[in-house]
């Protein structure tokens, strides 16, 4: 039996070497690296119940979320309601190409459980909103991706924030307290970043056409998103004010709402949650494998006298991002590893997502998702995306050390 620190190593070198060089889907890497640490570490027989337990908590946590939100994505992108919310920020925005852009990617991130997915919809009209000059369209692009990660990372009900108050026992209305004005503050400076970096473009033009009305369009964004605050605050709302209920309550509207596209909506939002769902619950085995070890332990021990108590949970996440690049991976591993720490649960929730934001480069989809659809290089792309996001988590880190002092 080698040292939990040595194991953990080896198997994060295999979720690169599957992902990044035998293009294996993350659900079997995960396995895979799962299954080797559990045997390098020592564990028996218990070891098939810890990754099984682990993929059931994410998926009893996680999937009709997934699932509704997938839904709700399919029927923006389907219908082009995505272009009219879009249309409508840029009106409410005077036209300011970068501000829409930010506002788009940040809200649509929320309904779509997924900022991936939220660029992937958003994308072509973000791009066509930019106008004739030069750097315009592509920075609507890395303000969308960029401020899609803002909110998966900070705002409830996001998988991130979710799988954190659930980890550390935190009411979701104490993360918004923190995570909403949090989130719109680093949405400010995103977008003040943005409009100063040298970016090369070429002329796009402005998305013309029919567009759905307004009501087609913002309700199944905006339901949701009303229902989960209307459960926080108001307590005898509850049951649609729970997660689920709303989100699937969005789901069926949208369905409704496709008419004879509903059918077509369905299977691709299906076959996108699935594969969400799937990866999710790899990571839900080897966070929770990894939480059945000794390794917070050894590295308290290794790093403790020499990393500020405050640093360590941030230093795990950022290392974890760098390494696999998947958000929920790092938050759900980082929470299993950082269990029993000695801070407050809402400190620790903010230090995790703060690492999440950090090093996201080669090893990170996102990464080359924004590489390809802006046409830039890796020095432009590392600049206008690994960046900004690095920032955000430096901010995002000075926020929770700021909490823990008051």
């Amino acid at each position: 039996m080698m040292s939990s620190m040595f194991a953990f190593l080896v198997a994060i070198f295999l979720v690169n070497f599957f992902s990044l060089k035998m293009k294996i889907q993350p659900f079997m890497c995960l396995l895979v690296s799962a299954l080797v640490y559990g045997c390098l570490t020592g564990m028996g027989p218990e070891l098939i119940g810890h990754i099984t337990t682990g993929m059931a908590c994410l998926f009893s946590t996680l999937a009709i979320i997934i699932f509704s939100g997938s839904v709700i994505a399919e029927y923006l992108r389907d219908t082009c309601a995505v272009n009219r919310v879009v249309a409508d920020l840029a009106l409410l925005t005077r036209k300011r190409t970068m501000l829409a852009s930010g506002f788009a990617g940040y809200l649509v991130s929320l309904p779509a459980m997924c900022c991936i997915t939220s660029y992937l919809i958003l994308e072509p009209v973000v791009k066509g909103l930019g106008e004739k000059a030069e750097g315009s369209g592509t920075r609507a692009q890395f303000a969308a991706a960029i401020s899609s990660v803002v909110s998966f990372n900070l705002v409830y009900p996001s998988p991130v924030m979710i799988a954190l108050t659930n980890a550390f026992d935190v009411p979701p209305v104490k993360a918004l307290k923190i995570g909403v004005p949090l989130s719109l503050l680093i949405l400010g400076m995103v977008l003040v970043y943005m409009r100063h970096i040298p970016l090369k473009d070429a002329n796009i033009p402005v998305h013309e056409g029919p567009l759905p009305s307004r009501a087609r369009s913002w309700t199944p964004l905006a339901l949701p998103i009303f229902l989960i605050l209307l459960g926080l605050l108001v307590p005898r709302a509850w049951f649609v004010g729970n997660v689920n209920v709303a989100l699937f309550i969005g789901a069926l509207l949208s369905v409704a709402l496709s008419g004879s596209k509903s059918q077509e909506v369905m299977r691709r939002a299906s076959t996108r949650a699935g594969i969400i769902i799937f990866d999710l619950c790899g990571a839900g085995a080897f966070g929770y494998v990894i939480g059945q070890s000794d390794l917070c332990e050894e590295l308290t021990i290794l790093l403790g006298p020499n990393v500020p108590v405050v640093v360590l949970p941030f230093l795990v996440a950022a290392t974890l991002q760098l390494a696999q690049g998947s958000r929920v991976v790092t938050v759900v591993i980082t929470a299993e590893i950082m269990k029993g720490y000695p801070l407050d649960g809402i400190e620790m929730i903010f230090l995790i997502s703060a690492g999440a934001f950090v090093f996201s480069y080669v090893s990170d989809p996102y990464f080359w998702l924004v590489n390809k659809t802006t046409g830039g290089d890796l020095k432009e792309t590392f600049r206008g995306y690994t960046v900004p996001l690095t920032l955000c988590g430096l901010v995002v880190f000075a926020a929770a050390t700021f909490h823990l002092m008051l």
